[in-house]
């Protein structure tokens, strides 16, 4: 796929996944742009450009970018010929499309459309690497297991008397476990609506390169850095309980 560089000096069109659709909000105070929505993908059209705006548009995810001819024929650019047209669908302007959605009590982000991220049961399984489970639980079973086991996990504790464990194989314990996506820690059983990437939903909870964020069930949002996390072992649970009762 050709780049676009400089100034873009003919009318343009270009289309990009649903879930990558949260990428537009850089474009939001640019003029004349339209957009629409067509199975599954969403379209812009606009006039042609300046330097400022053709590096924003080269930026995004998208799958195709083109030529708008007079006769409503697409031209890929970096093909010679038309080969595709304008879907017939409505268009509306990008201004009045993009909408702010999360209030900031809730997230401190924004996303284009009038909707809110939510949790969602779903039917894909993937192997789980968070447990929340009790701290004294998690002691029960590390006096019992071997060092072996103990060496893939780390955990981190509140003063709650919860404790995050983090590794694989996880302990059989009972608790909540979690599923990451890209620094976000989700509900195993669940995804979220609507369907944006893993690395869009992580900018917008503002995960750092060191941060997990776990999304808890009830919507709440809970944030860890690296430097919570020890490695098990029985000692390190001992500190954490006697350190939690001296400050009980």
């Amino acid at each position: 796929m050709a780049n676009i560089e400089g100034t873009v000096n003919f009318p343009w069109a270009i289309c990009l996944a649903q879930e990558d659709a949260a990428s537009l909000g850089v474009l939001r105070l640019a003029d004349s742009i339209e957009v629409a929505e067509h199975d599954g993908t969403v379209w812009l059209r606009g006039k042609p450009t300046d330097e400022r705006l053709a590096a924003k548009l080269h930026a995004l995810p998208v799958h195709e970018r083109y030529e708008c001819l007079a006769s409503g024929q697409l031209r890929r650019i970096d093909r010679r010929i038309p080969t595709a047209r304008l879907p017939a669908v409505q268009w509306q302007s990008l201004s009045s499309w993009l909408r702010v959605l999360l209030p900031d009590s809730a997230f401190p982000a924004e996303l284009p459309r009038a909707i809110s991220l939510q949790l969602v049961r779903s039917t894909s399984e993937r192997e789980p690497e968070l447990l929340l489970t009790g701290l004294e639980e998690l002691a029960r079973f590390a006096a019992m297991a071997p060092e072996v086991r103990l060496a893939r996990l780390q955990f981190a504790a509140n003063a709650n008397g919860s404790a995050l464990v983090r590794g694989q194989p996880l302990p059989p314990l009972p608790g909540e476990r979690y599923v990451m996506h890209s620094g976000v820690a989700v509900p195993a059983g669940f995804s979220w609506k609507p369907e944006v990437g893993a690395d869009v939903l992580a900018r917008r909870l503002g995960v750092s390169a060191d941060a997990l964020v776990l999304w808890n069930v009830d919507g709440s949002i809970t944030r860890f850095h690296s430097e919570q996390f020890v490695p098990l072992s029985r000692s390190a649970l001992r500190t954490t309980q006697q350190a939690l009762a001296e400050s009980a």
